[in-house]
């Protein structure tokens, strides 16, 4: 009885499944057949090619008038680098001069590896004509193109948007956009003069691009009035440098323990607050820089956040309660921008 109840029990377990367990097992499965398919592909890369008898590879010789650069490490290098970069850009402060500085250097390094290659290579003795007016038949020679600069111009400005964030943020990705977007228009008429070439059998350059600088001017303007507006730079304002609460102290008008922080710049206007121990207390938080959120944190001396606030638009007033705390030392600080203008120090004794 004990062996048919054994059986049964196997059975079971194979008729009636426990399907929980089975849907649980899904992503170990796949995982399983990636593994299997990344080890077939770098089989079928390690086993391809002609099968060769002698036990050391050939080393290619090119021809005399040819340079061969070597290999380069320098484009993983700058991976690095603009890896660097974007985690500065995450953390901000000193850690996004470390990215960018980081960044140039890979890219200097490359640099001076590319005008050693140029050195190297020597000018070919033959003679030219003095002007060639088209390539031979059967070549096609691309015309030269205004896009590649623009694509650059417009990531550059995607970055100064994630930087800056707001509305700079948002004109920089409309800006990255107008240029893709006239990058696909000449890629679009490029593929129809291809198309043209299979039945004429000569494929013609589309008209060159000039520099839209009509276009880069209203950008370039649109990026200054809208860095200073959210700056608060312009138009001009009234100064609260002296105003009740500036000084950390909480403002006249506030109630007993209600502190003022005005944020303005992507900066406090307070430093330093004093509060008592183990009794709750309150900051009356205006933030002032219009499109760009802030907040209000506690944390300690180890940076840890003790006391998480919600964001507040720009343009906004909230007040923030926040509960006792022992005797010591902490830190009042903008998770958004956690920089030196936007960190205070909290004293409770």
């Amino acid at each position: 009885m004990d062996i048919v109840k054994t059986l049964l029990d196997v059975a079971a377990t194979f008729i009636t499944p426990d399907w929980g367990s089975l849907v649980q097992l899904i992503p170990v499965g796949l995982a399983l057949v990636v593994v299997i398919w990344l080890l077939l592909t770098l089989r079928a890369f390690a086993t391809a090619g002609p099968v060769r008898r002698a036990p050391a590879r050939v080393k290619p010789i090119p021809p005399p008038e040819v340079h061969m650069p070597g290999g380069s490490a320098a484009p993983i290098l700058v991976a690095f680098g603009a890896a660097a970069l974007f985690g500065g850009m995450i953390l901000g402060g000193v850690w996004l001069l470390a990215g960018v500085l980081v960044l140039v250097a890979t890219l200097v390094a490359w640099g001076r590896e590319a005008v050693r290659d140029y050195d190297h290579i020597e000018p070919v003795a033959t003679t030219l004509p003095a002007v060639i007016r088209e390539p031979p038949p059967g070549v096609h020679m691309p015309g030269p193109s205004i896009r590649p600069l623009m694509g650059a111009l417009g990531a550059t400005a995607l970055f100064g948007g994630l930087i800056l964030g707001g509305w700079v943020l948002l004109l920089g990705v409309v800006f990255l956009g107008y240029t893709l977007v006239g990058w696909l228009v000449d890629f679009t008429a490029e593929y129809r003069k291809v198309e043209e070439a299979d039945a004429t059998g000569h494929m013609e350059n589309i008209a060159p691009r000039r520099l839209p600088t009509v276009a880069l001017g209203v950008f370039a303007v649109a990026f200054v009035l809208i860095a200073l507006v959210q700056a608060g730079i312009f138009p001009p304002r009234i100064s609260t440098a002296g105003a009740p609460g500036a000084s950390g102290a909480p403002a006249a008008s506030l109630p007993s323990g209600t502190f003022a922080v005005v944020a303005k710049g992507v900066a406090y206007d307070v430093k330093a607050i004093s509060v008592s121990a183990n009794q709750p207390f309150h900051i009356q938080f205006t933030n002032n820089d219009t499109g760009v959120d802030h907040d209000v944190d506690i944390r300690d001396a180890s940076g840890k956040t003790l006391q998480d606030k919600p964001h507040t638009s720009g343009g906004q007033t909230a007040t923030y309660d926040y509960t006792g705390l022992p005797p010591g030392t902490y830190t009042f600080i903008c998770s958004v921008h956690p920089i030196a203008a936007m960190t205070g120090t909290l004293t409770v004794k």
